[in-house]
């Protein structure tokens, strides 16, 4: 079922990919140097983020506090000028309002509970939600509505959202099981971790380049929503070889007996399904027509769990890449090269 579900039709007519658009080839590498400009080893979360940007899927960043997650955010948010940005960091205290809007008084009189949603998130195209996991009850269940349907339920009636695209962010994954929904709300998890140590030097000379969450001379916009849809239908053409094919399929089987044996969740097939789609997009934007063996060392970002799930997958795919490949690309390489 799950080969059936990656498998789509051949198209009679050759994919422009990314090569024959150096327009938007353009705009996407400048993009990604808007991410990433004065942010030492930050240039892969920058291409992820880009990555789920395009994917119009939502992602999430682990590490501890100081580690240019918000930065980040806010640099996607000025990508897309045109698209309100709604920014917040949770509580446990945090109530419904500082969410969603508050109640309407005006509603009220007229025996309605509604909110006034404007500057917050149910109106925002581009998000940034630190402390994720520390949603209320009370919050969660309109949250998960929003991030997967792009719906919000306000007075009675189902609003669709302009949201494109939430990143989250925490310095761990979740504890409870009431929070497993959310956390499968986010296709793309990546662990941000702090600079190495080779690049403190660096790292105590660059305050001046990390001053401003948009570089100077800065004017970077990404493609119209038109063409970023044009790729992503042309994404679906996109194949998987039989070597991805294999190594998903065993991947798979592999993150399901982990999760099994240490009581977490599977990959759910929504994951699954989503994640072709994320594959197929990283392919075309790699100048390729079909998914290949380069690709699944992307799954880390889409599969796993838990850091420690992340890890053991890399080096399971290192260990297979390097029986079935004589030109192993490790997984920094593989997402450094999006977009390039």
């Amino acid at each position: 079922a799950w080969r059936e579900g990656l498998k789509v039709k051949s198209s009679s007519h050759p994919l422009p990919g990314m090569k024959d658009r150096p327009a938007l080839r353009g705009q996407l590498s400048s993009a990604i140097e808007v991410l990433s400009a004065g942010l030492l080893e930050r240039e892969t979360e920058a291409r992820v983020l880009l990555l789920a940007l395009l994917c119009q899927e939502h992602a999430l960043l682990l590490g501890p506090p100081g580690t240019a997650k918000s930065e980040l955010a806010r640099r996607l948010s000025t990508l897309c000028p045109g698209l309100p940005y709604f920014e917040l960091q949770l509580t446990r205290f945090s109530l419904p309002e500082e969410l969603f809007g508050p109640l309407s008084l005006s509603a009220l009189q007229r025996d309605r509970l509604e909110r006034n949603t404007q500057g917050y998130l149910p109106h925002a195209g581009i998000a940034f939600i630190d402390e994720i996991f520390k949603a209320s009850s009370a919050t969660l269940n309109s949250l998960l509505l929003l991030l997967n349907e792009r719906k919000f339920d306000n007075g009675g009636e189902r609003h669709t959202t302009p949201l494109r695209t939430l990143v989250g962010a925490s310095n761990e994954p979740p504890e409870s099981e009431e929070l497993d929904a959310l956390y499968d709300r986010f296709l793309f998890r990546r662990t941000v971790r702090p600079v190495s140590e080779e690049n403190w030097i660096a790292l105590l000379a660059n305050d001046a380049a990390r001053s401003s969450s948009v570089p100077p001379g800065a004017q970077v916009l990404l493609p119209t929503e038109a063409e970023l849809e044009e790729l992503r239908d042309e994404a679906k053409a996109v194949t998987f070889n039989d070597a991805a094919n294999e190594l998903l399929l065993d991947a798979l089987r592999g993150c399901r007996v982990r999760a099994e044996a240490e009581g977490m969740p599977p990959p759910s097939d929504r994951r699954i399904v989503k994640l072709g789609r994320a594959l197929r997009l990283a392919a075309l934007a790699n100048g390729r027509t079909e998914v290949g063996a380069a690709e699944m060392l992307l799954l880390p970002l889409l599969l796993t769990s838990r850091p420690v799930d992340s890890l053991w997958l890399e080096d399971w795919l290192e260990v297979q890449l390097g029986e079935r490949s004589a030109c192993f690309a490790p997984f920094e390489f593989v997402c450094r090269g999006l977009f390039s």
